[in-house]
């Protein structure tokens, strides 16, 4: 079964992430390779382990599941964000019939939802959504299929004055007005950047023509990287 007909997929694994854990831990590969063997029930080479890793293979569904208990963590610690409704879900360790129930959907309605990855329900459901799934703020917005319409106002606050858009972003994006007036100077500012080198060299300002007009087609992906920066600030070097 492909991970797009898995009902139960993951995100995709996060190398990482698990050795941080089995490093954090003091555990061996030979260690972790037991354990997860014993969950699985088949022998597992400390070589797969350490090639999970070093990412040059990626273990199925049921191995990250079988990794995530050998390293006592959950398996959403070893994955990377989930970007739809059914990752989402998996990752929550609901069944598709719990979510339904949750939501106040048929079955068949959130079935649809998931193989869709297309989120229309009513504002109380929407609610009862964000607080089950917890979706990241891109998968719900592209879950709601208002992507397009969040690049245009992210586009318009960079290029102009972004104060203003902090309301209309906020009724796309579920998240703390605060956080989106981070992001959203730091959109600003950043595309400013460009704007200013436009009046050096012919060879600079078209170097920053590009680079402003590749900032501007990403625009959605720099918000991310923002709103993450300000809801998991970095911590400072001990």
């Amino acid at each position: 079964m492909s991970p797009a007909d898995d009902p139960y997929a993951l995100p995709p694994f996060h190398p990482a992430r698990a050795a941080a854990v089995r490093t954090q831990l003091g555990l061996t590969l030979g260690q972790v390779a037991w354990a997860v063997a014993a969950y699985c029930g088949s022998p597992v080479h400390p070589g797969l382990v350490e090639a999970w890793e070093a990412g040059t293979a990626t273990p199925e569904s049921a191995q990250v599941k079988a990794l995530a208990a050998a390293l006592w963590c959950s398996p959403a610690d070893l994955v990377t964000e989930p970007t739809t409704l059914a990752q989402c879900r998996t990752v929550a360790g609901l069944t598709v019939n719990e979510t339904a129930a949750a939501l106040g959907l048929t079955l068949g309605q959130w079935q649809d939802a998931e193989r869709r990855n297309h989120w229309q329900g009513t504002p109380a459901q929407t609610d009862a959504l964000l607080k089950l799934l917890c979706p990241p703020p891109a998968c719900f917005v592209a879950a709601c299929g208002r992507t397009a319409q969040l690049r245009v106002l992210l586009r318009e606050a960079a290029t102009t004055w972004w104060p203003p858009y902090v309301g209309s972003l906020t009724r796309i994006v579920p998240l703390d007005p605060a956080v989106l007036r981070h992001a959203l100077e730091r959109l600003h500012l950043a595309y400013q950047q460009w704007e200013g080198a436009a009046g050096g060299t012919p060879r600079q300002a078209a170097r920053a023509e590009a680079l402003a007009a590749d900032f501007l087609e990403r625009i959605d992906l720099h918000l991310w990287h923002h709103v993450r920066e300000a809801v998991n600030p970095p911590r400072p070097a001990s």
